[in-house]
């Protein structure tokens, strides 16, 4: 016999919150048997087990209050891409101007570039410990 003439298609039923808060009361009374109950109801005893847990947190029936959105602010990347995607060819760059003192309120901008083609750039203050750690620490990559 043809294993394709046995093989039976079911459609998913789609069941009513009261139907499931019910399904799972059942399974729910001391003593009764998960898998039982879900036989009984012609449910996948996991489906029924996954109800439970929706159930003991009170969002079972799918009026829980829906999660709350957070602004989002949508900024310059701060990580550099690798280097496979780099452009060939470095572009050219202007002759640095000497530049008047800043206060320290000013931003600064401060570019390392180590032999092996990583390059450092930060905007804003720079601490120089800060940024010793970091170039002792590509150094020695």
């Amino acid at each position: 016999m043809d294993t394709s003439e046995q093989a039976s298609v079911s459609a998913r039923r789609m069941r009513t919150a009261e139907e499931k808060r019910r399904i799972v009361e059942e399974a729910m009374v001391p003593g009764a048997s998960v898998a039982a109950v879900a036989r009984k109801h012609g449910v996948n005893a996991n489906l029924l087990f996954g109800w439970r847990r929706l159930h003991k947190r009170g969002s079972l029936d799918g009026t829980s209050a829906p999660a709350a959105l957070l602004p989002v602010t949508v900024t310059t990347p701060t990580l550099l891409p690798d280097r496979g995607s780099r452009p060939a060819s470095r572009p050219t760059r202007e002759p640095r101007r000497s530049r008047p003192e800043r206060s320290a309120s000013e931003a600064g901008h401060v570019e390392v570039s180590l032999p092996d083609g990583v390059t450092v750039r930060v905007h804003g203050h720079v601490d120089g410990e800060a940024l010793s750690t970091v170039l002792t620490v590509l150094r020695s990559r």
